[in-house]
């Protein structure tokens, strides 16, 4: 139990190998995919390729969810493309046991990823992407903080029909607010 970051129902630790089955799991799942973006199935060479990105942190940085209740992996989330210069990343969170979905945990460790990015990291500024058929999470990051700030008009293409892809992001002075 190497817990980095913690909450009151879940904790954030780094990534490890044996999580990777897990994660192709999740990532292989059709509804999580819908939501997500992802339009290729995880490889195990795919899945080896993640694992070695997690473990750099030049311009990543990732964890596994845990609940700490009973330690069983429920989902992952990280900043990638992570560009110091300009004080930015992009934010990830996935929970991935569809059982912890509308539980309030995805709050809980979007708050503890804010947390350690503006207060931490120095982040000036966080970005999402949200594929825009999902509108639960679309409220999801409103309800957070984030604004929306642009439109990929029909950018997202899953199951033959086209959706926008909505960027969204959130400021350090609103994180503060």
């Amino acid at each position: 139990m190497n817990k980095f970051l913690e909450g009151n129902r879940a904790y954030l630790r780094p990534v490890e190998k044996d999580d990777l089955k897990t994660f192709s799991e999740w990532i292989n799942d059709k509804e999580i995919r819908s939501i997500t973006g992802e339009v290729y199935p995880m490889t195990e060479k795919g899945l080896e390729e993640f694992y070695e990105e997690t473990q750099k942190t030049e311009d990543r940085i990732w964890f596994v969810i845990v609940d700490k209740e009973n330690d069983v992996v429920i989902g992952e989330t990280g900043f990638l493309r992570i560009f110091n210069p300009w004080r930015t990343a992009d934010l990830s969170i996935i929970i991935g046991k569809k059982e912890y979905w509308g539980k309030g945990i995805g709050k809980e460790v979007t708050n503890l990823m804010l947390e350690y990015g503006f207060n931490n990291l120095n982040f000036h500024r966080l970005a999402i992407g949200v594929v825009g058929s999902n509108e639960i999470g679309l409220k999801f990051w409103e309800s957070i903080g984030f604004k929306k700030e642009g439109i990929q008009r029909e950018g997202y293409f899953h199951n033959g029909k086209y959706s926008d892809f909505i960027m969204m992001s959130l400021l350090e002075d609103e994180y503060r607010e």
